[in-house]
């Protein structure tokens, strides 16, 4: 990546509210069945999603340092919510601001991560 697009992002992320979802509105979400995606922002070998309450094909992996390169390969338009998640939410954060950045307003993250959603404990 250049420098002119580290600088760009910075400044719109400096700019940006952070887009958060505490991790009771996401239960309830789940529970109703919202169509939403998942992206697990976390690398391959720390996700572990087996819970049944979770349609594991709405679930995505995108490790955080890879996330301007490969979300842009996952088809994400279908989703009324798109949630970025990580262990306890600071990549997170960061990620659902970035995915604004690129376009998806409809991007928010996960309070504290998986530590504090029910489905993942």
């Amino acid at each position: 990546m250049n420098n002119e697009f580290l600088k760009e992002l910075d400044q719109k992320l400096k700019a940006m509210p952070w887009p958060v979802v505490m991790p009771d509105q996401f239960n309830q979400l789940l529970r109703k069945g919202v169509n939403m995606a998942i992206i697990d922002v976390r690398e391959p070998e720390d996700c572990c999603f087996s819970d049944k309450q979770i349609d594991n094909k709405h679930i995505y992996n995108v490790p955080f340092n890879s996330l301007v390169t490969e979300l842009p390969k996952i088809d994400l338009s279908a989703y009324d919510y798109i949630f970025t998640i990580c262990t306890a939410g600071p990549k997170g954060a960061v990620a659902a601001s970035i995915m604004r950045w690129m376009g998806m307003e409809n991007a928010f993250f996960v309070k504290g991560g998986i530590v504090e959603v029910d489905v993942f404990r």
